[in-house]
């Protein structure tokens, strides 16, 4: 390992080495690029997403930060906190600075290789380059002590900082079973700063985004400088532009160490290789919900593993930091492929851990409970109410929503943290509902209720066209309220609207379902009466002269004032050929009606 640096800048740079330290919540929200397409609520499992005023943000209080949200939103309305600024600080400090990889780095920053990831790093300013495949040992080493002792309870083993988050905010029964050993990474961190020269600082690059703000723990007693995600070290090395050609000059490569002791993020091999498929003892759980629902079994009595080994992802390979759009099996080859091209001398971990100093690898876990007051059972009724669910034995529990079951839905309504616009069937409901509202408004005249001119004009020629091609009858009625405008005049407009009103409900309820009765304009209404002749027609027409004439209004002292229609008629026929000939022909009977004198009936000629 490299030895260097002034001893002048080292002391500055340490005096500032809170100024390295990130600002801010860990996961970011950008309104503005919100899309309302709720993949975030609805794949958060700690439901730490709330829509507010039909935008997406974070429930910091909640977030255990897994970055479900980060992933699954496509159009960065939620992202991670940039902490790029603290190591471009630090490579310019003049303290030596080493880059502590995980272990996933070669899958990470494929296609470059374990080789030329190391020379770039050395060539933007890197003093060295390291991997936490000793830290992992090392860690390995202590649960593999951990796990040979007699324990009668539950241990929880896990260095996946979502899953501490998760045990000790919804679980806080059970974080004190979570094993006291520290992650990988800060075991690293901790050798690193043993070996390395006095003040060298440490970035350490992570899978995941949860571990950027783990790092600056205050048990880890600064282990770790700045900590950054494989996304953002690519976003440095980009920048940065390394000198070339860095992938074929000359070096000693380090002869590759052998992981004798862990598997996965510092798991024990011995703890598998001692227990058959059979053995119930230890159980592997990976992702929050299968962990939240075997964490609620423990807890209910149902199932009583000695040791649970639970991380969030399957393996850090497949954290969110690590080539996202790369499947995990691709992640996997390419590992592998990186392993056979290794050079032939190896060092064995087991060994290799005696000779190293010492470093502590305990840490303490504290329940950090949600507390949330549960709202009154007659204030989830009244909010099931208002998502259209009369008891709450109408509940759907579709899920849509991201929450499991509609209850939990209003509660999380009643608290702020969601809206009923996050109720698919609700809003789809709703939307037709709206859709056969605005169907209705293009053909019905507000004020009457009756079909509207445009309904009347479509309705007229279909029947006409039908009468044509296969015979039949039809005839039309042409209606006009008597002195209308007088009525504006003295009683006012409100008074006119009731006529209206009162006349077009006559109409609509004295005609058959196979007619229409329509407002044709102003004061002006219109009726198609289907297979009907002259004679019957005109039976029709006069039978609603004298309901008209009957009309009497109950408001504002009118009750005297006489209302009449006049009426003309005409049917299809040869004097009337089509629908515009038949509205002309039954707009001349109206007239006529009109001119001798309103309040009568008369008949086209023809």
């Amino acid at each position: 390992m490299k030895a260097g640096g002034t001893e002048k800048a080292i002391q500055v740079a340490a005096a500032a080495e809170d100024s390295y330290r990130p600002r801010g919540f860990l996961i970011t929200s950008d309104k503005e690029s919100c899309r309302e397409c709720w993949g975030c609520v609805r794949y958060c499992p700690a439901r730490a997403i709330r829509v507010v005023h039909g935008r997406s943000e974070v429930i910091e209080e909640r977030c255990v930060k897994c970055g479900a949200c980060v992933v699954e939103c496509g159009n960065a309305a939620h992202g991670v906190r940039d902490d790029t600024p603290a190591v471009t600080a630090l490579l310019a400090s003049g303290r030596p600075v080493v880059a502590v990889l995980a272990s996933e780095f070669i899958a990470a920053m494929h296609p470059m290789s374990s080789q030329e990831v190391e020379r770039s790093l050395e060539s933007i300013g890197f003093f060295g380059v390291e991997s936490t495949c000793l830290g992992e040992e090392m860690v390995a080493l202590e649960y593999e002590r951990n796990h040979s002792r007699p324990c009668a309870s539950l241990t929880l083993r896990s260095t996946c900082p979502v899953v501490v988050d998760w045990v000790s905010r919804f679980h806080p029964s059970l974080a004190s079973t979570l094993s006291p050993i520290i992650p990988p990474y800060v075991a690293q961190a901790r050798l690193v700063k043993q070996l390395y020269p006095a003040g060298t600082a440490v970035v350490y690059v992570s899978p995941c985004y949860a571990r950027k703000d783990e790092a600056y723990d205050p048990q880890f007693e600064g282990a770790v400088d700045v900590a950054i995600d494989f996304g953002e070290l690519e976003k440095i090395v980009r920048q940065a532009l390394p000198r070339p050609p860095y992938a074929s000059s000359a070096g000693v490569r380090r002869p590759a160490l052998i992981k004798e002791i862990s598997l996965t993020d510092g798991f024990p091999r011995r703890s598998i290789s001692t227990r058959n498929g059979t053995d119930t003892s230890l159980v592997k759980v990976r992702g929050l919900r299968a962990l939240d629902e075997l964490l609620t079994a423990v807890a209910r009595g149902e199932t009583a593993p000695a040791v649970i080994d639970a991380l969030n992802c399957e393996g850090c390979i497949d954290g969110p930091a690590v080539r996202p759009g790369m499947s995990v099996f691709a992640k996997r080859n390419v590992i592998a492929a990186e392993s056979r091209m290794q050079v032939a001398a190896r060092v064995s971990t087991r060994e290799l851990l005696g000779h190293l100093p010492p470093v502590e690898l305990l840490r303490s876990f504290t329940a950090r409970p949600v507390l949330r007051l549960a709202p009154k059972p007659e204030q989830v009724d009244e909010m099931l109410r208002e998502g259209e669910f009369a008891t709450r034995a109408d509940v759907l529990d579709c899920g849509a929503c991201g929450y499991p079951t509609c209850e939990e839905h209003a509660i999380a309504i009643i608290r702020g943290d969601s809206s009923w616009d996050m109720c698919f069937p609700l809003q789809r409901r709703r939307m037709k509902a709206t859709a056969e509202q605005l169907e209705r408004n293009a053909t019905t005249d507000a004020l009457t209720g009756l079909s509207n001119r445009r309904a009347f004009d479509l309705r007229l020629a279909e029947e006409c066209a039908r009468v044509e091609r296969y015979g039949g009858q039809v005839s039309l009625l042409m209606i006009d309220i008597d002195g209308f405008k007088s009525v504006n005049d003295t009683a006012g407009h409100q008074a006119g609207d009731e006529v209206l009103r009162l006349v077009g409900a006559l109409f609509k309820t004295g005609v058959r379902e196979t007619d229409l009765a329509s407002r044709y304009g102003g004061d002006e209404f219109a009726i198609i009466l289907t297979g009907t002749g002259k004679t019957a027609a005109y039976a029709v027409a006069e039978k609603m002269r004298l309901a008209v004439a009957d009309v009497r209004l109950d408001e504002g002292g009118l009750d005297a004032l006489r209302i009449t229609a006049s009426f003309g008629l005409a049917s299809l026929g040869p004097s009337a050929k089509g629908s515009i000939e038949l509205i002309e022909a039954a707009d001349k009977a109206l007239y006529q009606a009109k001119r001798e004198g309103r309040n009568q009936v008369r008949i086209a000629l023809g």
